[in-house]
């Protein structure tokens, strides 16, 4: 298959190598989304993203974020029409063909719809209106396409006047043809010789199925044999000359078709950079759609960002669960996924995670290290409301012990290079992961270059998330105030871990008690602990004040946030029955005003009948009473001006959409004369003249 020449659909300047797109399993997580594009649009921009800037990642939560409370409101967007408009290469000619113009038409028609549905949503999700409404006015190109073809793609027989003469001289033909068919098939001559009297075609020529020993008797072009050899299909000789006639006039007929429809693909190119505008923002509106939809089934939520510096709250990751475990959960696969509490850069830059082998001290580095590239994505992440994760500019990630074979790199030297590439990288605006640092080599050279690492990380103020089993690593934490524990769970009893992550601690293998408890000879296991180097007992008990110390604090933490939780739930709670409150006292007000208005018309109206007597009054009284019907008038008009209603007829202009209660329709606005107090409205063909009184926003019920 050749490149694609279309410009990508987000445009980035990141790369997914910067953000350790492979070792994370991006790709196979992404797949899990795939499921929720509502067109080939979105499963074109899930196969191109990469992670976005910054800005533009913060813009495209905010647009997940609205998504999912338009979802929540029951009024998603229909995003029926939406496709891929364009080919692979935009400006080859040949591949525009009636599938591809029909998929570009209806997604013309869905951009063009989708603007005046966004525009009355402006309130509820003002980022994703604004995004449509900036869509190129693509209403010519959809005329251009509707004057060429239908629905389906199909070149209109009006598209030329010679394509509407071919097509008449076409149907003129086939109806001839058909004519003189059933003239033949009802001789009774020709009828004795046929297998069945069902017209077939061949070569999309008309053939009659007739008994092979009796051709002869049909006078006419034998086109194909059956394979039994008993029949033979021939083209009587009485419609082959219309039937040639009739095969010119479809290869001119094809003919014109390519060349109207070259024409047509000449004025679209013409304007592919509109297309690939309208384009590239409608999946912005998908790609919020498919956030939405994997945030629904998977339990995800658009992360907060913080600065990825020093002094903001940095990395906290709130019941955190990996994605492709979730899957497996739904497929059957896994009982369980215990969620993962995880934080980085508030009062510390870089946690050791240490504990037993498959404990989840590697998940805990790959998920935070993928969650950070969702978030980049501008994608949701299966996670509790609270989660805040910065907007990293690269991930430098050392993960998994492979070898780098063609390289001929043992296991630690493909360490080494992965460290090392990560080393050049590394700032406080990039997150480092280290998995089994200062493993593969003797014990004490690698804790001494673990160490080494870590201290020049930690100096450079890098987020950096390490697992290790060496003790002396362990300790590290203990001398340096920006370096915090974690340690994995493992039940000792089952010999099964846990996966959950406790700050504030170290963890230690537990070798010697799982060797105990699978069975080791006991003289073997109490000549290991014999052998162990013991430290000194005020240090062990300084580092156990420390760690309870630790543990409490972390503890405390927990709490405060739990009720924190709680208290933002109430908030949350209050302001959404405030909302209520006020959408149901707005909708009130909406019926009072609709009630009073119409009172009002009633009075108006009433008011004009009676000065329709005054004519007939004295002239004095007709005087002062008619003075008092205009004060009376003046005091009915004020009546209706209540702020709503003032702001309303403020914001009429041309355009405007209004009801007009007499006429019981809704009408545009022609022209707002402020003066004589009036609008001029179009009501079907004609334009008529309506009081500021008697136009109102609201239909009646």
């Amino acid at each position: 298959m050749a490149p694609s020449t279309r410009p990508p659909l987000f445009a980035s300047t990141q790369t997914r190598e910067a953000f350790a797109w492979d070792v994370l399993d991006c790709d196979e997580v992404l797949g899990l989304f795939l499921p929720f594009c509502a067109s080939s649009l979105g499963q074109r921009a899930l196969a191109e993203c990469v992670p976005r800037e910054a800005a533009d990642a913060q813009a495209g939560l905010e647009r997940l974020r609205e998504m999912q409370a338009l979802v929540r409101a029951g009024s998603p967007p229909n995003l029926a029409g939406f496709a891929d408009p364009l080919p692979a290469d935009p400006m080859d000619l040949r591949t525009y063909d009636e599938e591809r113009f029909a998929l570009l038409r209806g997604f013309l028609d869905a951009a063009l719809r989708l603007r005046p549905w966004f525009e009355e949503r402006r309130d509820l999700a003002p980022e994703l209106a604004a995004l449509v409404v900036s869509i190129p006015d693509v209403a010519p190109i959809l005329a251009r396409i509707d004057q060429t073809v239908d629905e389906r793609g199909r070149v209109r027989r009006e598209a030329s006047t010679l394509l509407l003469g071919l097509d008449q001289k076409i149907d003129a033909l086939t109806a001839e043809r058909t004519a003189i068919l059933r003239t033949v098939l009802a001789r009774s001559e020709v009828r004795a010789v046929l297998s069945d009297n069902v017209l077939h075609r061949r070569g999309g020529r008309p053939v009659l199925v007739v008994r092979a020993k009796s051709a002869g008797r049909i006078r006419g072009i034998v086109h194909d044999t059956s394979q039994s050899g008993e029949s033979v299909f021939i083209e009587p000789r009485e419609v082959i000359e219309i039937g040639n006639r009739l095969a010119a006039a479809e290869a001119d007929h094809a003919r014109e078709v390519q060349r109207v429809l070259f024409e047509l693909t000449r004025s679209i190119i013409d304007r592919i950079d509109r297309v690939h505008t309208a384009a590239s923002l409608l999946a912005e509106v998908e790609w919020a759609w498919i956030g939405a939809g994997f945030a629904k089934v998977y339990g995800a939520v658009a992360a907060s960002q913080g600065k990825p510096t020093e002094g903001s709250r940095g990395l906290v990751l709130r019941q955190v669960r990996h994605p492709l475990l979730l899957d497996q959960k739904q497929t059957g696969q896994l009982a369980e996924v215990v969620p993962i509490d995880l934080r980085l850069g508030d009062s510390f830059d870089m946690l050791i995670i240490t504990g037993p082998n498959t404990g989840g001290k590697t998940l805990a580095l790959k998920t935070a290290g993928l969650f950070s590239v969702l978030t980049r994505l501008a994608l949701p992440v299966p996670a509790a409301e609270g989660t805040q994760i910065p907007l990293y500019s690269g991930i430098c990630a050392d993960i998994g012990d492979e070898q780098e074979i063609r390289q001929n790199l043992s296991t630690f030297a493909s360490h080494l290079v992965r460290i090392r590439a990560g080393l050049e990288r590394a700032d406080p605006a990039t997150l480092v992961l280290l998995d089994e640092l200062g493993g593969g080599t003797d014990p004490e050279e690698g804790a001494a270059l673990g160490e080494a690492v870590l201290e020049t990380l930690l100096r450079r103020g890098v987020p950096t998330l390490v697992s290790t089993h060496i003790g002396r690593l362990k300790e590290f934490a203990f001398r340096h105030p920006r370096a915090e524990n974690a340690c994995t769970e493992f039940d000792l009893e089952t010999l099964a871990p846990k996966y959950s992550l406790l700050l504030g601690t170290p963890g230690e293998s537990g070798a010697l008690v799982i060797a105990r408890r699978l069975g080791v000879p006991e003289e073997v296991v109490a000549l290991a602990e014999a052998r162990m180097q013991r430290r000194d007992s005020e240090l062990l008990e300084l580092m156990g004040d420390v760690r309870k110390a630790r543990v409490e604090a972390e503890a405390t933490r927990k709490h405060a946030e739990a009720s924190l939780d709680d208290a933002r739930a109430t908030a949350l709670e209050l302001q959404e029955r405030a909302q209520e409150l006020e959408r149901r006292s707005e909708q009130l007000e909406k019926e009072a005003q609709k009630g009073l208005e119409e009172r009002l018309r009633d009075g108006m109206r009433n008011l004009d009948r009676a000065r329709t007597f005054l004519s007939q009054m004295p002239k004095e009284v007709a005087q002062a009473l008619g003075t008092l019907l205009d004060q009376l008038s003046a005091d009915l008009s004020g009546a209706t001006l209540t702020d709503r209603r003032q702001s309303f007829i403020q914001s009429l202009g041309k355009g405007s959409l209004v009801y007009l209660p007499r006429y019981r329709q809704r009408v545009m606005v022609h022209k707002v004369d402020r003066d004589r107090r009036i609008v001029v409205c179009k009501l079907g063909s004609m334009k008529i003249q309506v009081p500021f009184d008697e136009v109102t926003p609201y239909e009646a019920l």
